[in-house]
């Protein structure tokens, strides 16, 4: 009997974490500052769990519900489809009111709506069906572009770092003057990222030296010195490439192979932020956009249109189910339409201060930490290790 409890005991706990996870009190996602002394939050982790469940009905921190364009939009659509329904309501039963619109002498407006409802229903298929086999399209393009950014851009700056870091301080030295340049730099050239793309490059100065505090008084006028151009974050990466060739000069680095090693990492570094440059630069091709936005806002307004008509009828029979279907089918199809219209534009420069964006601030201390961790392992080695290495001076 109390083997059987032993082997329960694990299933019932593992099940009510389970619970816990998904419809506990905590919230979905956790955020923390943009940057340093900034009052925006940014999204670092979320807990999917709880987008699996009911609980996602009620959640609005850092989701697209929240933006105003869509509440806009959707007013708009609510608007039309209503103004469209009123007059179908109005003059359901009177004759002669639908002869513009190709209708025989004498037919009324319930006669032309039950004739015309098959091919309205099967146009406005038509158009969900285009729309949404082009959205999923442009969607799997703007989320593909996005992880490249994420994986190749920034996790190939923090990766170029890292091996600097790790390379550098367990074979050419420990000098902490030279360690600390290399993750400031790093840290530097993604932040630079994030100026550029926020339009604070007239601040670059300020940021850089007072609220980050990456960079000095006079390692900031030397950055500036004759680049006035919004490719800063790509050159500071020369100085990654000046510290290794610095190192090499004074007979620290001893072997070509290692000097051609930590040369590729800082060639790495700087092909991480060209990476960014290019993705945020050349954007997906304009008319493809505009077509697809032109078709998604046709789709809306015939929709509403049609939909209206037909809602305007039903309530005039009383058919309380078939206006439901309709009026849900007015608000959802338009409402996921816009939102991944907007979620994709967004997702095509995730540097700017939306709380769906990349955290600035957590990046850049993940440089930082990840670094001097690298340099505390490397000085902390077990006892059998420390006996037979001699970390360089």
């Amino acid at each position: 009997m109390s083997n059987k409890k032993t082997e329960e005991t694990p299933f019932w706990n593992d099940a009510a974490d389970h619970l816990v996870a998904t419809y506990g009190t905590k919230g979905h996602a956790e955020l923390v500052p943009e940057s340093p002394g900034s009052h925006n939050s940014v999204i670092v982790d979320y807990e999917p769990l709880k987008l699996s469940s009911f609980r996602v009905l009620f959640v609005l921190r850092g989701t697209v519900l929240k933006d105003p364009i869509l509440l806009l939009e959707q007013a708009l659509i609510t608007l039309l489809f209503l103004a469209v329904a009123l007059p179908v309501y109005v003059n359901f039963n009177r004759k002669g009111v639908v002869e513009s619109l190709g209708a025989k002498d004498g037919t009324s407006m319930r006669k032309w709506v039950d004739s015309q409802e098959g091919r309205m229903r099967e146009f406005a298929m038509i158009m969900t069906v285009l729309a949404s086999l082009l959205l999923s399209f442009y969607t799997a393009i703007a989320v593909g572009r996005w992880w490249t950014i994420r994986c190749s851009g920034v996790g190939a700056i923090r990766a170029a770092a890292m091996e600097l870091e790790m390379l550098v301080s367990q074979m050419v030295t420990q000098d902490p003057q030279v360690l600390k340049a290399i993750r400031r730099y790093a840290r530097a050239s993604l932040v630079l990222v994030f100026l550029w793309r926020r339009k604070q490059l007239s601040e670059l100065k300020h940021q850089l030296v007072n609220v980050h505090g990456l960079l000095d008084e006079q390692e900031a006028d030397q950055l500036l010195k004759g680049n006035n151009h919004p490719c800063l974050h790509e050159t500071i990466w020369a100085w990654q490439s000046a510290i290794v060739c610095t190192l090499h000069r004074e007979g620290k680095i001893k072997s070509e192979p290692l000097l051609k090693t930590l040369l590729q990492h800082c060639s790495d570094g700087r092909m991480g932020v060209q990476c960014i440059h290019t993705h945020l630069v050349v954007k997906i091709p304009m008319q493809y956009v505009h077509l697809l936005g032109v078709l998604v806002k046709m789709h809306n307004f015939v929709l509403a249109v049609i939909m209206g008509s037909l809602f305007g009828a039903a309530v005039r029979n009383g058919e309380i189910i078939i206006c439901l279907q309709l009026a849900g089918r007015t608000l959802i199809l338009p409402l996921l339409f816009n939102a991944i219209l907007l979620i994709n534009a967004e997702l095509s420069d995730p540097f700017e201060a939306h709380e769906s964006d990349f955290p600035c601030n957590a990046y850049s201390n993940a440089i930082e930490q990840g670094g001097a961790s690298f340099v505390k392992a490397g000085q902390n080695v077990p006892d059998w290790m420390s006996r037979r290495i001699r970390l360089p001076a």
